[in-house]
């Protein structure tokens, strides 16, 4: 599913939380014209029928005039018979939700960044854990898909409350789910804090190893992980000041999986499908395991074979220990 973006920085928000500047993030302004901002954003993505319109970069469901704005996108996705729309808003900003399912929203986007309060109120989120939970319970009842957003290395954050947050999202049985990591962006509330001393980002490395277990525990309950990492292109990263941007960072987080796979278990060979060895074994050999091509993966230490799929379960487990 290709998904066209049309932006709307900051419009609807309420709140600016301290790690936000929307206009920073994507550069972009908000549309003049509905409809010739759709023409447009369609022919540079190389729209087809099998497109959606992506609403992004603020609260719609409280931009003042967004049930106009939704119906105007609704006749052009009609008119050039693409499939749906997606939104991206807030969890306190859920009311009108039959006008959603009436007006082609296929998908709503919640932004959740944490499901821990204290993080959520360092963030100057503004709403509350419970929010998110009952945001993703009417729309499912509406049975219009729903992703949440999570956030790692927010103010007052730890490895522990993002791995937490994982596991509280996935009760909820989200269709997908969007992680990335807190990015210093210029005037920003959080790069005040960053240049006085008072919050220090995640290292590429953390990072890599919170979102790692955090997509571990999704891939276990079979949620759709739609992005790992925060996108920026060669206007945007000049805008990043600080955090544990990677331009692969998606990459480089399903191989750290594989990574703790096979060091985990002694592996001492793998198989796999020769489309993820460079997934599951690096450009690096991991300790010099050996490599062979199947369907599954697996590998073979001294005690026999074990399953990926079967570690997964395990290791989630593990996790859960972890946090009590």
């Amino acid at each position: 599913m290709k998904v066209i973006p049309i932006f709307f920085p900051n419009a609807g928000c309420k709140h600016r939380c301290t790690f936000c500047n929307e206009w920073m993030a994507t550069m972009k302004s908000p549309p003049y014209s509905i409809r010739e901002e759709i023409l447009k954003s369609y022919a540079l993505y190389h729209g087809d029928e099998n497109s959606e319109i992506g609403l992004y970069g603020g609260t719609f469901t409280a931009i003042k005039n967004w049930k106009e704005i939704l119906k105007a996108v609704n006749s052009v996705v009609h008119e050039m018979g693409m499939k749906g729309i997606r939104i991206s808003t807030r969890p306190d900003e859920i009311e009108d939700v039959d006008f959603l399912a009436d007006n082609g929203v296929s998908l709503v986007e919640i932004g959740a960044q944490s499901m821990v309060q204290k993080v959520l109120d360092a963030a100057g989120r503004d709403h509350t854990v419970e929010d998110v939970r009952h945001a993703v319970e009417r729309i499912k009842k509406k049975r219009i898909k729903v992703s949440v957003h999570l956030m790692t290395g927010l103010p007052l954050d730890s490895k522990r409350d993002d791995i937490f947050s994982a596991f509280e999202v996935a009760k909820l049985s989200p269709d997908g789910v969007r992680i990335h990591p807190t990015l210093v962006l210029k005037e920003t509330q959080l790069e005040k804090m960053y240049l006085n001393g008072t919050y220090r980002p995640q290292s590429v490395e953390e990072a890599i190893d919170v979102v790692s277990d955090m997509v571990s525990i999704f891939k276990n309950d079979k949620i759709q992980i739609e992005r790992t990492g925060m996108y920026q292109d060669a206007e945007t990263i000049k805008n990043v000041i600080a955090g544990p941007y990677h331009p692969a960072f998606g990459e480089l987080v399903i191989s750290a999986i594989y990574e703790k796979f096979l060091k985990t278990t002694g592996a001492v060979k793998v198989y796999g499908p020769q489309n993820l060895r460079s997934q599951i074994v690096g450009r690096k050999k991991i300790r010099n395991v050996i490599f062979e091509t199947a369907n599954e993966i697996s590998i073979v230490n001294a005690d026999g074979t074990v399953y990926f799929d079967r570690w997964l379960s395990e290791y989630v487990s593990h996790l859960k220990e972890l946090i009590g």
